[in-house]
């Protein structure tokens, strides 16, 4: 909590929360305390939220795209307890106006899902619902140290190199060490993209020159759009990975589980990508692990086949 005590209301019942990764926190918990949206959301996602959260305000928050909150919408909203994560990009003018309106600022750590055990049993303190909080937490240091201990045993020369590509034409993506891509590198991916996060956004121009040189042995693919245009396009055909047929298409129901936004749902899609790189050292039965992943976080008892689909990629290649 950055070091400082920070008195909350016997519990707060109504929260904002500054930026994705914090209020998508909030929504594990409990989806019912969320008093708004800091981004707009998507009608799938949408389509997944329970009903309190549906049709929620969007507030906007700080986190890199300019949607800074709206100061009357904030009031209307009425919050008793703000949170605010590491991602999140405050100014003192809303500092101020926070205290001035006695509104009480929890500070979390959630940009790393090494930092997710700690932020979700500090919430579930916060709210009042430690069990819940426990749960969760408990499921992200088995996931990390599962994984952690695989990636361990996998020689760095044996170690997959993995193109991120983003946008329409496949030639925006962000680079080693930035929280766009953490979840490539937990999973033993060794990131072709040398340059390091020069804006919070992220996305980085290349050309296909660039994507040549580095010459990936696996692409992942933003969405399907992106999955299947570079697969069919001549420019992109010399690439290792497309000859290959090693291009995957991240899974994106109801959120991405990789980035944009970058979620609880990564700690799904570290098995995903840990299993599509190494299934010889992560060989998880990945429509259980699906089943039993929102079963926990979203209250949702998916069927086979809606796990089936979630995970499906039949024209795409794994490595």
């Amino acid at each position: 909590m950055s070091g400082q005590t920070v008195t909350t209301p016997d519990f707060p019942k109504r929260v904002y929360a500054l930026s994705p990764p914090d209020a998508l926190l909030v929504y594990a918990l409990d989806p019912c305390l969320l008093v708004g949206w800091n981004y707009p959301q998507t009608k799938t996602a949408r389509d997944w939220f329970a009903p309190c959260a549906r049709d929620l305000p969007v507030l906007g928050g700080f986190f890199g795209q300019g949607m800074t909150p709206n100061k009357e919408a904030l009031l209307k909203a009425a919050p008793d307890c703000v949170i605010s994560g590491s991602m999140a990009k405050g100014n003192e003018d809303f500092e101020a106006f926070f205290t001035t309106m006695r509104i009480p600022v929890v500070h979390i750590e959630s940009e790393s899902l090494a930092a997710y055990p700690k932020a979700l049993r500090l919430l579930g303190e916060v709210f009042d619902k430690k069990d819940r909080g426990e749960a969760l937490a408990a499921y992200a240091e088995r996931t990390l140290a599962d994984i952690d201990k695989g990636v361990a045993s996998i020689p760095e020369d044996k170690r997959l190199t993995v193109y991120y590509a983003e946008g329409g034409d496949g030639l925006y993506t962000d680079g080693r060490g930035s929280f766009h891509t953490l979840v490539l590198e937990l999973a033993g991916g060794r990131n072709v993209h040398p340059a390091p996060q020069t804006r919070r956004y992220g996305m980085d121009k290349v050309t296909m020159e660039t994507v040549l040189s580095y010459a990936p042995q696996v692409i992942l693919a933003q969405d399907a759009k992106c999955r299947d245009m570079i697969l069919t396009s001549p420019l992109w055909a010399a690439v290792p990975a497309v000859q290959q047929g090693r291009v995957l298409n991240i899974p994106d129901l109801p959120l991405n589980w990789f980035d944009r936004p970058p979620s609880f749902m990564r700690l799904l899609g570290v098995k995903w990508l840990a299993n599509a790189l190494y299934p010889e050292v992560f060989p998880y039965d990945m429509v259980r692990e699906t089943r039993d992943f929102f079963k926990l976080f979203w209250n949702e008892d998916v069927t086979e086949a809606q796990a089936r689909e979630f995970l499906g990629q039949k024209d795409a290649g794994k490595p």
